[in-house]
């Protein structure tokens, strides 16, 4: 028998669902690539970085009961990502 665990509280699941969203763009990103803007780095990191988003929210979700504080330190570090691509990616 599974030892009982707390209950996830919803306001963290709409948050990891919403730092989950940003990648719906990610295709549309690509697909814009006007072939002198994402050259060398740029293009690896462009498309490894769902790779990274999804692997965040992961270790993110499975530290939440723990160690929320290295759960937050994760989603923030994943929301600055994410503003420092779109930056890159403009």
């Amino acid at each position: 028998m599974k030892p009982d665990r707390p209950s996830t509280p919803r306001y963290l699941k709409i948050v990891m669902i919403v730092s989950l969203l940003p990648l719906l763009w990610w295709p549309v990103a690509l697909l814009h690539n006007s072939g002198y803007l994402f050259t060398g780095t740029k293009r690896v990191l462009m498309l490894c970085f769902p790779i990274y988003a999804l692997l965040s929210v992961w270790l993110a979700w499975m530290c939440r009961e723990e160690r929320q504080d290295v759960m937050w330190v994760l989603i923030i570090l994943l929301w600055m990502s994410y503003a420092a691509v779109f930056y890159m990616a403009m």
